[in-house]
């Protein structure tokens, strides 16, 4: 299979380049993956020409303007990665024939009266901010392409960088003895990269098209969250809650935005619960003290 990547070089790029280059199951996959230092996704030629020389069965296209407050400053930018961007991408799968598999988020539901037992593929959206008004719009252009894939994830840990991670940013905060301040009144699905690119290669071998939620399952807040990882460290930092209403957000945020992932596990691929996945995560960066 020709997989062609689109932001290989972000925190799920890397996870997703890492498991098709060293899985069993994907010896015989050949990956090519981009990102901004190739070009602009937004330059529809570079895009279309990029894609058609490569020639893919399938395009994952994860690039992205993802965090939330800069949309809200610059929306015009958010409009131009996020829905042009996609535009592009689609368009260049519709010309190659080749399915496109989108990533979305559960931003684009308003997470005020959420469903028992989370959102379901079926639900309506509404998001609330300029960035789940744009990926919101990029599943909308790319079900354009005859197959396609919309898979949504949620709140995404297992980068090196602290600014997009907090999983990360709590436990480096921790270790240099700094007091963290983290939310306990907003909850989804914390999702680890590499979890989520295991469950994407699953998908992508079967074929699946249509919608799919794909997420570690259980809610929690990112106190919660913070409160295993520093677990797994074995450390007692000062671990502050702050209510949503004190942090000076300017992109709305959904209260309650948890993914529900049965159909993902009825299709064979059960996703892994959040407090594994963080354990793991934690392990992984050394961070466990015996």
């Amino acid at each position: 299979m020709r997989v062609y990547l689109t932001g290989a070089d972000g925190m799920l790029g890397t996870a997703l380049t890492d498991a098709v280059r060293t899985g069993p199951s994907t010896q015989d996959w050949l990956l090519h993956g981009v990102s901004r230092a190739d070009f602009d996704i937004a330059d529809r030629r570079a895009v279309l020409d990029s894609v058609a020389a490569f020639a893919p069965d399938v395009v994952v296209h994860a690039a992205a303007h993802a965090i939330v407050d800069d949309c809200e400053t610059d929306p015009r930018l958010a409009m131009r990665v996020n829905v042009a961007g996609t535009h592009n991408v689609a368009h260049a799968c519709r010309r190659s024939g080749a399915r496109l598999v989108y990533l979305s988020s559960d931003y684009v539901f308003d997470g005020a009266t959420p469903p028992e037992g989370g959102y379901r593929e079926t639900d309506t959206p509404s998001p609330l901010s300029v960035y789940g008004l744009t990926k919101l719009a990029g599943e909308r252009i790319s079900q354009t392409v005859p197959a396609h894939l919309l898979v949504r994830t949620s709140w995404l840990f297992g980068g090196s960088d602290e600014r997009t991670d907090t999983v990360l940013a709590t436990v480096r905060g921790a270790a240099r003895g700094a007091a963290v301040e983290l939310i306990d009144d907003q909850f989804s699905c914390p999702t680890y990269t590499v979890d989520l690119a295991a469950a994407l290669v699953f998908l992508l071998a079967r074929g699946t098209t249509g919608t799919v939620h794909a997420a570690n399952t259980g809610s929690a807040s990112w106190y919660q969250v913070a409160q295993v990882a520093l677990a797994t460290r074995h450390d007692t930092p000062t671990l502050l809650p702050v209510p949503l209403a004190d942090r000076p957000f300017l992109g709305t945020r959904p209260r309650d935005s948890a993914l529900n992932t049965d159909l993902l596990a009825s299709l064979g691929h059960p996703m892994p619960h959040w407090t594994d996945a963080v354990t793991r995560f934690c392990r992984e960066l050394g961070t466990v003290r015996t």
